[in-house]
């Protein structure tokens, strides 16, 4: 259950914030159907800023439109063939910058903060949201903030498929164990082993995004 929203001159904008942290977080299952007057006396609020903030998630592509609502995109392979292909070419090349400019200590210190979250979640349910944060903490440290806005562009579209496929225990091995190497990569200052495991990790996001909108293929009913 949500809290109630605090009444402040942009209660859109707060509608909006709390909605997309816990669809981002995977707060909500995927077949919800998301109404205006259901939400509204959820959250406490009426329903004018719960109708503009449903259009700003559609906005992000995060909703579309169903009949009497709203619900999450059916995306298809092609689409995240699509988005997969944009990544690869960002976020190895993102990961080899940031081995490449950064001083040895920093690296050292990220490398430690990736494993002791590896160590603190390990392969429970608590992987899902740490590994937005290991995401974010990395990203942070590349000095080029066009190409971080660049990738973080695609990241709610990818985070929301990466909550239903790493909720798998097969699926979040297979990361947890690539974050590993993608840790101890950085924090030997390997460039050119930092991009090839970015590049694999990506790879195996890939087919395992590719596998999950196959399954849910079908048509949810408006």
């Amino acid at each position: 259950m949500m809290n109630s929203i605090q009444r402040v001159a942009d209660l859109r904008q707060q509608v909006y914030e709390t909605l997309k942290a816990r669809i981002t977080e995977g707060g909500f299952d995927p077949d919800t159907k998301f109404q205006e007057i259901n939400l509204a006396q959820e959250l406490g609020v009426s329903r004018t800023p719960v109708r503009e903030a449903l259009a700003m998630l559609v906005r992000d592509g995060l909703l579309v439109q169903a009949t009497r609502g709203f619900r999450f995109p059916n995306f298809t392979p092609e689409e995240i063939s699509e988005v997969i292909e944009i990544r690869l070419l960002l976020e190895p090349h993102a990961v080899a910058k940031l081995v490449r400019e950064t001083d040895a200590g920093r690296l050292f210190a990220l490398a430690g903060r990736i494993h002791q979250t590896l160590d603190e979640t390990g392969e429970s349910d608590a992987y899902v949201e740490a590994h937005r944060k290991i995401r974010d903490d990395i990203y942070s440290h590349v000095s080029n903030r066009q190409l971080v806005a660049a990738i973080a562009r695609y990241e709610d579209f990818i985070h929301f498929i990466r909550i239903n496929t790493l909720r798998r225990p097969d699926m979040r091995r297979v990361s947890v164990n690539g974050m590993a190497k993608l840790a101890q990569a950085i924090g030997t200052g390997n460039e050119d082993e930092a991009r090839a495991v970015m590049t694999m990790l990506l790879t195996q996001a890939g087919e395992a995004f590719k596998t999950w909108a196959a399954e849910n293929a079908e048509p949810r009913q408006g």
